[in-house]
């Protein structure tokens, strides 16, 4: 690939991700939660900023983009229907819309459900995915402005891209989730795969202090909302979900 993908920690378990060129030291950064992560890593790999991407408008996904914005000038893209709840904001893209970014061709995906501004961006020649709250491993997000058949359809978007698509999410929940899901399923081949795949996060913690990303396939064999085969059925998981102790 010719571009690197980098997670930085941010906040309590957020993910900020900057796409990084280094032939040219340039980057873009998706989701800043907070500026001092990316002002670090962009000091210490000598990269200047280009753009800045938000897949919502949720603070936890935004803090650090107006402060970005006034110290380096990168601008500030998001959704269209986010544009106005975007401070700084000046670029607004609509689902199904593609633009080059560090020369790599990006797809944006309509997701309506956590918020009703969602978006999904598809790298689609890089096989790489950033989708905001809409999905984690093993979970999705909480439903705060959209409806169960909005996120349902969302997901199928999402689950209709090629089975290796990696996909970056945006909080650390993944064990958390598996224990949901194992509290849960009575399906002994769902929970199987999903005892294996704690085992390997769990080493994956170990080693990086992290999980992501996930891969549709992965998601397809151990996600009971990305599984989710009717409305109804990914309504029951989600209502479930939060009933459970910790709010996604």
């Amino acid at each position: 690939m010719s571009l690197g993908v980098h997670s930085l920690a941010a906040l309590k378990d957020n993910y900020i991700y900057v796409l990084a060129d280094e032939r040219k030291k340039e980057a873009v950064v998706i989701d800043p939660g907070e500026a001092e992560p990316v002002l670090a890593f962009l000091a210490r790999h000598n990269l200047t900023l280009t753009e800045i991407f938000c897949t919502h408008h949720h603070r936890d996904h935004i803090g650090g983009a107006r402060p970005l914005h006034q110290l380096t000038g990168a601008p500030i893209t998001c959704s269209a229907f986010d544009l106005p709840r975007i401070e700084g904001a000046t670029r607004g893209l609509a689902g199904g819309q593609a633009v080059t970014v560090l020369g790599e061709a990006l797809r944006v995906i309509a997701v309506p459900g956590h918020t009703d501004g969602q978006i999904a961006l598809w790298f689609n020649e890089l096989g790489i995915l950033f989708v905001g709250d809409t999905l984690f491993s093993g979970g999705c997000g909480r439903l705060f402005e959209g409806s169960f058949q909005q996120m349902f359809e969302s997901l199928a978007k999402l689950k209709a891209l090629p089975a290796n698509t990696k996909i970056y999410f945006g909080h650390e929940y993944t064990l958390a989730n598996l224990q949901f899901i194992l509290q849960q399923s009575t399906d002994p081949v769902l929970n199987q795969s999903v005892l294996a795949y704690r085992s390997e996060c769990e080493q994956r913690l170990a080693d990086t202090g992290r999980t992501t990303p996930t891969t549709v396939a992965r998601e397809l064999e151990i996600n009971p909302f990305f599984r989710a085969a009717t409305p109804a059925e990914f309504a029951q998981w989600r209502e479930a979900r939060n009933a459970w102790h910790r709010p996604d």
